[in-house]
């Protein structure tokens, strides 16, 4: 598939009825207006799957028109902002009862930045690479606490603070980082970082920190870690502002079962399932009322609704 070269907007626009992504003389001066602001190929990943599903007479429409797919594109950054929302409540949740779970268990300091507290699983989450993570997440922060804390601490051993964590400073890095209590930094760490250190900083087999966590905030042990990474996925969606609609998801929730009627019908690739994840990570009287505005907002367009809830790939070329 080769992406299109940079085109003025009538080359835009002739491009599109080419292609026949649109009927001819579909596109009016609204539309090459709103062409002219877009990124087309942030356009195109719209435009075509909504081909594809014409074609595939998965959607019905009269003719193809650039009125459905720029409704989607508004309606997509509608659903997003309120995804934001129950992201931002979620991870919050999850940080406080990382740090709560932790740090009943262990020294909330000179700890988390050790190895041997870490389970060995594979190569790419091994105790060494866990603290350098952690390392690099803590001095990219920058956060004002910490930043005085590491200060004095190079000050007390006459050295001079790294402005980023490298691997030739490791050593400094780990001994001026070696008194940060895990509250102070825990919000350094990326949600997939933070995934990972829940998973993995404790190697007690009976009660590990990551089911105490699991367990705070009502979430089957069972299926944590991935909904988890679920969640993590669909925060990085959101924060990047990538397409949600017609977009599988890479790190696919387990069906939750709070909402397992809702899902029935629903792809579990689809990003309508991993909006019904999100949810179960919100405090219990929330979880059903974030559903039902999801739920709703989706549902004002049955283009949007299909695709949020379906899964398909486009086959053609652009």
């Amino acid at each position: 598939m080769s992406a299109p070269p940079f085109l003025t907007v009538e080359e835009r626009v002739q491009y599109l009825y080419d292609r026949e992504y649109f009927a001819h003389g579909s596109v009016d001066d609204t539309h090459r207006a709103r062409l002219a602001e877009t990124n087309f190929h942030y356009f195109l990943g719209y435009a075509r799957n909504y081909r594809a599903l014409v074609g595939r007479r998965q959607i019905q429409v009269d003719r193809k028109h650039p009125d459905d797919v720029f409704r989607v594109i508004d309606l997509d950054t509608r659903v997003s902002a309120l995804v934001h929302e129950g992201l931002r409540s979620a991870e919050l949740r999850l940080r406080s009862a990382a740090v709560e779970k932790y740090c009943t268990k262990f020294d909330p300091s000179n700890s988390f930045l050790q190895p041997t507290p870490y389970r060995a699983t594979d190569p790419t989450t091994s105790q060494d690479r866990m603290v350098e993570s952690l390392l690099v997440h803590i001095y990219r922060h920058d956060e004002p606490y910490v930043n005085e804390c590491l200060q004095q601490a190079a000050q007390l051993r006459g050295i001079s603070k790294p402005r980023r964590y490298e691997v030739q400073c490791r050593s400094d890095c780990l001994k001026l980082a070696a008194d940060l209590p895990l509250w102070a930094v825990v919000d350094s760490f990326s949600l997939g970082l933070l995934g990972q250190f829940i998973m993995n900083c404790d190697t007690d087999s009976s009660s590990p920190v990551w089911k105490a966590v699991a367990k705070d905030l009502d979430v089957g042990a069972q299926v944590f870690e991935t909904q988890v990474k679920s969640l993590a996925y669909l925060r990085n969606s959101v924060a990047h502002h990538a397409r949600l609609w017609m977009r599988p998801t890479s790190d696919s929730a387990k069906k939750p079962r709070f909402f397992e009627k809702r899902l029935r019908g629903v792809h579990p690739k689809s990003m309508h399932w991993a909006f019904m994840n999100l949810a179960t990570f919100l405090p219990k009287d929330q979880r059903r009322s974030f559903a039902d505005r999801v739920d709703a907002l989706t549902s004002e367009d049955p283009i949007y609704r299909h695709g949020i809830t379906s899964v398909h790939s486009s086959s053609k070329s652009s």
